[in-house]
């Protein structure tokens, strides 16, 4: 046994024990940016190996068996996520990947396969600095807190970045770009959010953004919402909130290099 990683995550003590040293090293290079010291009373999530598969336990949650050690990754990683929005009540979370340009933050709330991580790579090559590419924690203070994951790339996404070729680990769901690839200062600190962008790909896309209402960006984050029935009638006050006084466009991209630099220009003007 390998010995465990230890995290901090939204100010959560996390341990991460890992059954031998390959798979410790798969889950190091995905929490890269989050080492934190070791906690007398961690959130603690494991993975092992078995004869047949993966045994996936994570506290707060059920146990769960993978056969395949990159879908095993990705449930570990997907359990965590889920025990941290238990453990932190004073967040709202949206299904988002978040950025930061010039000391705002840019909320890119959507479903699975609006493109929001790819977008966020191709933001984080022109030069923007990361929070999270699944997440958005939103505290009542109007800001969006750090949760250094390391990007997931799907395999048909991977060829926009075609600098980065032979730097992603893994496959399908559970392909990762790793924090060595990008540089040593790209994790940013909470920061107040500055604009909520609704991404979404389509083929042919124009790339550029095109200005949408409140209410828009208001029913975006509704949608993308990941703890709604927790904080219940306050949800909306959280949403309508968070909307406030943003800047606020939809994206419809088919290239993301072009996209994110059409979006950079726009947030400039």
């Amino acid at each position: 046994m390998t010995g465990p990683l230890e995290l901090e995550l939204l100010g959560v003590p996390v341990r991460i024990e890992a059954s031998d040293a390959e798979l410790r090293a798969r889950l190091a290079a995905v929490y890269a940016r989050s080492r934190g010291e070791p906690a007398e009373h961690p959130l603690v999530a494991r993975l092992a190996r078995m004869p047949r598969g993966y045994r996936i336990e994570v506290d707060m949650r059920e146990e769960r068996l993978e056969h395949d050690e990159t879908e095993a990754v990705r449930a570990l990683n997907h359990e965590l996520l889920q025990a941290l929005m238990r453990v932190c009540p004073a967040h709202y979370f949206v299904h988002a990947a978040v950025v930061v340009w010039k000391g705002d933050a840019i909320v890119l709330p959507g479903l699975s396969r609006a493109g929001k991580s790819t977008l966020a790579l191709a933001l984080l090559l022109e030069g923007a600095r990361y929070l999270s590419d699944e997440l958005l924690a939103y505290t009542r203070a109007g800001r969006a807190e750090p949760l250094p994951r390391a990007l997931k790339i799907r395999d048909e996404c991977a060829g926009y970045f075609p600098e980065l070729a032979g730097r992603f680990v893994g496959r399908g769901e559970g392909r990762f770009l790793t924090f060595d690839a990008l540089p040593a200062e790209v994790v940013a600190p909470s920061t107040p959010v500055g604009a909520i962008v609704v991404p979404r790909w389509v083929a042919g896309a124009r790339n550029r953004p095109e200005p949408i209402s409140r209410g828009e960006a208001l029913l975006a984050l509704a949608a993308a919402s990941l703890n709604f029935g927790t904080h219940r009638e306050l949800s909306l006050d959280w949403l309508a909130e968070l909307a406030g006084e943003r800047t606020t466009f939809a994206l419809e991209w088919s290239e993301p290099r072009a996209a994110s630099r059409a979006l950079l220009a726009e947030l400039e003007r």
